[in-house]
């Protein structure tokens, strides 16, 4: 399996989709995010990940978040690459997330 192709393929995915969640239990075959080519090393909301990655999408102001859990992956679109527009993404991706979180807790 090529690692390249492989994270390509489940970028995809979680792009046509919006999010997917990968087990780790079918990751053995893949590379370190990093060492694919595709992810630079990230931070992120703090939700109990051990790492987080991004990748712009070219030709567009979207990104994908890759964040690295013990047990798995969770890949998902952010509307707004922080890389190209901190402002958007702080509106648009991060304060809804935070928001989201707020809720489950109360309940």
């Amino acid at each position: 399996m090529d690692f390249l192709d492989s994270w390509n393929t489940l970028t995809a995915l979680a792009i046509i989709s919006g999010s997917i969640e990968i087990s780790k239990e079918y990751t053995s075959q893949l590379c370190d995010p990093v060492d694919s080519g595709i992810f630079l090393r990230s931070i992120g909301m703090q939700k109990g990940q051990k790492a987080d990655y991004r990748a712009s999408i070219v030709g567009s102001g979207l990104a994908v978040h890759l964040v690295e859990y013990e047990d798995s992956f969770e890949l998902h679109v952010d509307r707004f690459d922080p890389s190209k527009n901190l402002l958007q993404h702080l509106v648009f991706d991060y304060l809804p997330s935070i928001r989201g979180r707020m809720l489950q807790r109360r309940r």
